[in-house]
């Protein structure tokens, strides 16, 4: 195999020298069109890749002259037949190709030189589906082993996708350039013509030219490096991969440095080198304890080295390229001194997740991206479960709670969600929609519920037979589901597997159960759960859902195994005997993905039992679970207003960080409903958050839990935001030096600074944040300033978003804090947006990007006045979209809803509001306010 590479490589040197150096055309994404159907999408799999040798030559040098940022490649691509054909169908994307050949392999110990046959069709490639249709003279024969032959060239764009470009100034000011990858979901194609779809796995052979100054990495060990013939470059070998997907190949050509030993290796920017000695360090324990959980180590899979990357564009916070991680830089490097213990947590967390996909997507793989959840689900899983092997002090478990099942419940409860395995998954907007909270955060939820079902032992077999049994194979959910079934243990509820199994992966949603609670007997029913009312969403679906609970007279939140399983559409009574159950709560710890709702009097119990000593032993994820479903339930119309809020004054007495969390994503949306009305939620909030403001203050303690400093910058951040005076004050204060604020309140003190503030603030930390080398902390910087609140000011912030100041990368989430961290500044920055539309469009490379913002803000409309903007916008510049100009059509039909749902709820809050600070009507500014929504909604409808 060695010596067919060096003779591959030196035909490889001749063929890139005398490659074709045409300029390529700008990648230009047409709208589908009509004579493109669904299925042209995806390749004929009569033919299958089994092995690729890829030779790349970047241009990334200033002398490269005009050649500058493309690359030439050259690929050998052995294929192997399932049926005769002429026909060779297979990705490719902006490359320009000189050669187009193919030839039969020559059996072992051959050794004459194959005759070499030109494809008859040129390289056409269909601007739909980037698939290149190439026919034979003759019909390849199944079974038999062909080697297609291509020399090509290639743009390295700053797209942040395929082959691509990116850069950093170095201390002494010079810009240096590199050549990174990110393939995922479909870019291997803009690198090397390719079967770019996750089910053809091949092995790769990577050869990387490159000049002198400069290093490269690939997936694999370096296992030689050669002077090239052009004098000052040289030719770097890398080992074949294990067989894998195209998705996961990854190559990086730069002057970074690395911290390694001879297995692990984190590398990064030299200046950076400090801040790599913490993801080294969790890195190597993480991927050791994965390996000994899954009963499968790492370096025994067929790849013998790991290396994880910090780059400065990245459009993914992470990719888990088989032995070549690669990262942001804020995503992976730590500074002891200014990133804070939230970022460090992230950072372990991502290590973990893209660490778990060398299992759960490397080593066996979604069939096809309608499967994404059996990769994502798994890494987001461990992102938590798997951190918490080594990071022990920071209640992972807790979390999850909070962080996932609580966060997706939202999406997947309106017509805009999607099943997590999605047949309808073709085109590149559907795998992009493929890759979102459904795919993550519910497979990770829908995981832990079947954990708690099978118990952790049974659960943690299967996954291991599971694993070995599809290693380096394609994966579909029905092998997901055999190897838990293998497992399962017997109980009652085995049989119901397959149906638990269905009901949350092939239907979209979830239920809530509701507890009609009798003294000595509960009666369980179920509905789907919605937000809204007639939105499009099938309501009458129903689940067959492993149920818990515990009740007051037998109390333990430690158990989670299900007590029974809820079948789809039949009501379950349980009886009791002879106990008279004071309270009951279901869902223990929230192990189950599902909303529960109560009969009046259990809600009111269970307040009761609250307000007790420790909350009388409920757990703080069911406080959590509690809050959650409140908000939620009342927001969704199932119950009064009034009675979430009654129960929620608990809140009072409450020092916990999770129960805290749910409590501010629910009041989050409440306030963004109220628009710049909120003084008597400023009162509210206070008087909410008084016992742990002062119990958490401004310092840190030696005691202090992880979950203690992250709710102090919660706590801190809403009562600053909402008023508090002593909190607004003690900010300032620390504002007037910036070079000694505690790590991890800097949030709110920045914050403050520039809320309260004006240019003389902004100033001084947009100088901190131009001299900043931590890139956690230049991202803490960078979103603070959103924070500002004069008109002035919002246009500077603008302007620095659309100019190269901000990497594109993070553009969208800067300028999110525009509109997120002062209602008061959603309709100034609308106003800059719309009228800017253009110039932002080109900065975030595209008018998708601007529709996203458009509808984002629009979402935090709550004036008619707003409406009309957004449908004035849209008549005059809408079909500038595209097909993105359905994301603003659809934001108006969000307004629409919004407008409708303040009309007929808002009203009970704010009178809640009203009543909490002593006053018998609400004040006259909220009751015109709503008057006039009421009016202007029974107006239009």
């Amino acid at each position: 195999m060695f010596a067919l590479r060096v003779a591959l490589l030196l035909a490889a040197c001749v063929a890139l020298a005398s490659a074709g150096t045409r300029q390529l055309v700008q990648d230009v994404q047409p709208p589908v069109t009509l004579a493109t159907t669904l299925q042209d999408y995806r390749l004929q799999e009569n033919i299958k890749p089994a092995y690729y040798n890829i030779t790349l030559r970047p241009y990334l040098l200033e002398t490269d002259g005009t050649k500058r940022f493309t690359f030439d490649g050259e690929v050998f691509i052995e294929v192997v037949p399932t049926l005769a054909t002429n026909s060779v169908h297979l990705h490719s994307k902006n490359l320009t190709y000189s050669v187009s050949q193919y030839w039969a392999k020559p059996a072992d110990g051959v050794t004459t030189t194959p005759t070499a046959t030109n494809f008859n069709a040129a390289n056409e490639t269909d601007a739909d589906t980037d698939i290149v249709k190439l026919t034979t003279a003759a019909n390849l024969e199944a079974g038999k082993s062909y080697i297609l032959h291509f020399v090509y060239t290639g743009l390295m764009e700053d797209d942040m996708h395929g082959f691509y470009r990116s850069y950093y100034v170095d201390d002494n000011n010079v810009t240096k350039w590199l050549g990174s990858t990110q393939f995922q979901t479909n870019h291997a194609r803009r690198a090397f013509p390719s079967f770019d779809e996750p089910q053809f796995k091949a092995k790769f052979d990577v050869t990387l030219i490159r000049h002198r100054t400069f290093n490269t990495a690939s997936n694999t060990r370096l296992i030689g490096s050669y002077p090239h013939a052009e004098e000052g470059y040289y030719v770097d070998v890398y080992k074949t991969t294990p067989t894998m997907s195209t998705y996961i190949l990854a190559f990086i050509v730069s002057e970074f440095t690395a911290r390694k030993d001879t297995e692990f290796g984190v590398l990064a920017r030299p200046e950076y080198y400090t801040q790599t000695q913490y993801p080294y360090n969790v890195g190597k324990q993480i991927l050791k304890e994965m390996g000994t959980y899954l009963n499968l180590d790492y370096y025994t899979m067929g790849n013998d080295k790991m290396d994880m990357a910090a780059i400065p564009d990245f459009s993914a916070g992470a990719m888990e390229n088989w032995g070549l991680l690669t990262y942001r830089e804020r995503s992976l490097l730590v500074d002891e001194s200014a990133t804070t213990l939230a970022s460090r947590q992230s950072i372990a967390a991502v290590v973990a997740h893209e660490q778990a996909h060398m299992w759960f997507g490397d080593l066996v793989t979604c069939q096809w991206w309608s499967y994404t959840w059996l990769n994502e689900g798994f890494a987001r899983y461990f992102q938590y479960f798997g951190t918490a092997f080594v990071e022990t002090e920071w209640d992972l478990d807790k979390q999850f709670v909070v962080d996932q099942v609580q966060s997706v419940m939202a999406m997947d409860s309106t017509n805009a969600t999607n099943p997590l395995s999605d047949e309808n998954t073709y085109t590149p907007a559907h795998l992009s929609r493929m890759f979102n909270s459904i795919s993550y955060n519910k497979g990770a939820s829908f995981i832990r519920m079947i954990k708690h079902t099978m118990g952790e032992d049974k659960f943690q077999e299967a996954l291991q037979s599971y694993l070995v049994k599809y290693s380096y194979q394609p994966s579909y959910p029905q092998y997901l589901l055999s190897s838990w079934q293998q497992f399962w243990p017997n109980s009652s509820y085995n049989s119901s597997s397959e149906e638990i199994f269905n009901s949350f992966t092939t239907q979209v949603g979830y239920p809530v159960i509701h507890l009609e609670v009798d003294e000595s007997q509960v009666r369980f029913t179920q509905k789907r759960f919605l937000l809204k009312e007639n939105d499009g969403a099938n309501a009458s679906l129903v689940y067959t859902v492993p149920i818990s609970y515990t009740h007051s007279e037998n109390v333990n939140f430690q158990n989670a195994t299900p007590k029974f399983i809820l079948r789809a559409g039949v009501p379950t009574t349980v009886t009791f005997g002879t106990l008279s159950l004071k309270w009951i709560i279901a869902n223990v710890q929230q192990t189950g993905y599902y909303r529960v709702n109560y009969t009046e009097n259990n809600w009111h119990a269970i307040h009761q039992v609250l307000n007790t000593a420790d909350h009388g032993g409920i757990h703080e994820n069911n406080r959590a679970q509690i809050v959650d479903d409140l908000f939620n339930l009342a927001r969704a119309g199932q119950i009064s207003y009034n009675l979430t809020l009654q129960v929620i004054e608990y809140l009072e007495t409450e020092t916990n960080y999770i129960p805290w969390t749910s409590a501010f994503n629910g009041f989050n949306f409440l306030t963004i409903r109220l628009g710049n009305d909120t003084a008597n939620f400023n009162s509210y909030i206070q008087q909410l958050t008084q016992k742990a403001y002062n119990q958490l203050g401004f310092n840190e303690t030696s005691e202090d839990r992880a979950l203690d400093i992250y709710l102090r910058t919660k706590v801190l951040s809403w009562a600053c935001r909402y008023g508090s005076t002593d909190c607004i004050n003690k900010a300032k204060s620390y504002f007037q030096s910036l070079a000694t604020v505690p790590k991890n309140i800097r949030a709110t003190v920045y914050c403050v600074g520039l809320r309260e503030g004006g240019a003389a603030e902004f100033q001084a930390l947009y100088d901190k944040f131009k001299a900043e080398t931590v890139a956690t902390e230049e991202t803490l910087l960078q979103n603070s300033f959103g924070c500002v609140k004069s008109q002035e000011l919002i246009e500077r912030v603008f302007n620095l978003i659309i100019s190269d100041e901000i990497r594109r990368q993070d553009k969208s989430s800067v300028l999110a804090t525009l509109y997120t961290e002062n209602n008061e500044n959603v309709s100034p920055v609308f106003a800059l947006v719309t009228k800017q539309h253009e110039e932002l469009a080109e900065a975030m490379g595209g008018y998708s990007a601007v529709a996203t913002v458009i509808s984002n803000i629009a979402a935090r409309f709550t004036t008619q006045q707003q409406y009309d903007d957004l449908v004035a916008f849209n008549k005059a510049s809408g079909s500038k979209f595209g097909t993105s100009q359905a994301t603003l059509t659809a934001a108006e039909q969000t307004v629409d809803e919004n407008l409708k749902w303040a009309a007929s709820r808002l009203g009970d809050f704010r009178t809640y509001l009203a009543g909490r600070n002593g006053s018998a009507v609400v004040n006259a500014f909220s009751a015109l306010s709503l008057l006039l929504v009421a009016l202007v909604t029974m107006l239009r409808h």
